[in-house]
């Protein structure tokens, strides 16, 4: 790194500091590598000489250090120091558009809500409790005495005026708070004005499909994906474009000979079921074809705060400089899924398109609640509940992947993740998925066969279980329902 390179690290250093110190640094030296003042194959300074230029820790620079290499940005060199990634040379570097490359011209949004952008304008206006359900939390372990004191007290302080509160966004304070967050734990570059609160992530898909889509637009999807992502695409009157996966994640290959491909649905963080996480290398395909086809991509962040084996990843959102990321959260996972929140950060140049869509599908979510979560938030329990689920759902998962080592392994096997709340196995030999779920729910025990998730025609057999809602007892007796009928086919 020259003299110059240090003067711009520690000039951009002084401007991130919102985020904690190890973010920000990673932040930063990523930016550097964006912006190509760091190159493939570039060696990086010594820990110590970040440490003497910075004033910071040696354990800060080694956080923003793992992140970054987690992330694919740099490689540690036995002996020799730390280099960017020599895949960087290669890959498609977003690049930070000029005032000259700004697209000013109206964004591609289905003509129903052009309708409603023009009336705005006049007025100025899951599977049940048995294991291993996927998708279930532990919810013996949420805090319902804290939330139910905060709920009191919000109703006490100010129930007449969110008994009022009309903002088809959803609360202002949440989303401040929201926007904080995602900053400082996805990596992402947004700001509360462009959040909108949904009542749970089905809905922001929803609301995404009725802003964007029109009957018979091409939208590429995971195969396999979460039926959800096909349920939206369909009602939607779109078409879907199934699209294999492989361990970097979707494929671009067979999306570069669509000529008018609408969207892209991802999950990058953790593909469902096969928790498959994308690549690098492989976001950057991913922004360029969308960049070039003018086709906005949908992130669904699914799982994204359970990663068990290293530091969560930077959304791709964060990446993006052409603003044709859509991001999907939702709060079902970590608080409780009958809130029905989650939320949809959307580019500047959508906004406006968004919230005319929200106020005349359901004007918006319960003020009530986003208003005690905003509390939740602010007062420390959210991060403090997150920190003890993830220790928690860890050890579960960590009991259940012995255990499924020791009773299963003559049958299947289990697909290789570094996270999520459920597990996926692949059968050794033939098993029909869908009669041995449905066998399996007979006698108590929910799972879902691997091959429903699938499109193609290619269909691998297996189960999908979750395991963050049950202790070791339940995930003991229901893996001798599993290996009972397993040892019958």
């Amino acid at each position: 790194m020259s003299e110059l390179q240090l003067t711009y690290l520690k000039n951009a250093w002084q401007k991130n500091m919102e985020a904690p110190k190890y973010r920000a640094l990673y932040v930063v030296l990523r930016d550097l590598i964006l912006s190509g003042k760091l190159s493939g194959g570039e060696k990086l300074p010594p820990s110590r000489k970040i440490v003497k230029e910075l004033s910071i820790s040696r354990n800060t620079v080694m956080q923003a250090f793992d992140i970054l290499q987690s992330d694919g940005f740099i490689q540690s060199r036995q002996g020799d120091g730390v280099y960017v990634s020599e895949d960087i040379g290669h890959a498609h570097l977003p690049q930070i558009a000029s005032s000259d490359d700004v697209d000013e011209r109206t964004p591609d949004i289905a003509r129903r809500v052009q309708h409603w952008l023009g009336v705005r304008k006049q007025h100025h206006r899951f599977g049940g409790e048995r294991a291993f359900s996927p998708g279930r939390p532990a919810l013996d372990q949420f805090p319902f005495d804290i939330w139910a004191r905060l709920l009191s007290r919000r109703w006490r302080m100010s129930g007449p005026r969110l008994a009022m509160q009309d903002d088809p966004t959803g609360y202002e304070p949440l989303r401040q708070e929201l926007a904080k967050y995602l900053r400082k734990t996805r990596g992402m570059s947004c700001e509360a004005d462009q959040i909108v609160i949904v009542s749970g992530a089905q809905q922001g898909l929803d609301l995404i499909s009725r802003v964007l889509w029109e009957e018979g637009d091409q939208i590429a999807v995971e195969d396999p994906a979460f039926p959800g992502m096909n349920g939206v695409v369909l009602g939607g009157g779109a078409q879907i474009i199934p699209v294999a996966l492989d361990d970097e994640g979707m494929c671009t290959d067979p999306l570069e000979n669509l000529t008018d491909l609408k969207s892209i649905m991802v999950t990058p963080s953790r593909n469902y079921p096969l928790g498959t996480t994308m690549s690098l290398a492989r976001r950057f395909d991913l922004l360029d074809l969308a960049r070039r086809k003018r086709s906005w991509i949908v992130e669904d962040d699914f799982d994204c705060e359970f990663r068990f084996d290293g530091p969560p990843l930077s959304s791709l959102q964060g990446l993006d400089r052409d603003g044709r990321v859509i991001y999907v959260g939702t709060f079902s996972r970590i608080v409780f899924p009958a809130l029905r929140l989650g939320y949809v950060v959307v580019p500047r140049k959508l906004v406006d398109a968004f919230i005319a869509a929200k106020s005349y599908i359901d004007g918006h979510a319960s003020i009530l609640h986003q208003a005690v979560l905003a509390d939740f938030f602010k007062e420390g329990y959210f991060d403090s509940h997150l920190r003890r689920m993830k220790k928690l759902y860890k050890e579960r998962r960590h009991y259940l992947l012995k255990q499924v080592e020791l009773r299963l392994s003559k049958d299947c096997f289990i697909i290789p993740a570094d996270g999520g709340l459920h597990i996926c196995l692949l059968f050794k030999k033939e098993i029909d998925d869908i009669v041995l779920s449905e066998d399996l729910r007979q006698c108590g025990v929910i799972t879902r066969p691997l091959s429903s998730f699938y499109k193609l025609g290619v269909k691998k057999q297996g189960l999908v279980m979750g395991f963050a809602g049950f202790d070791e007892a339940a995930i003991d007796a229901g893996l001798q329902h599993i290996q009972k009928k397993i040892s019958e086919i």
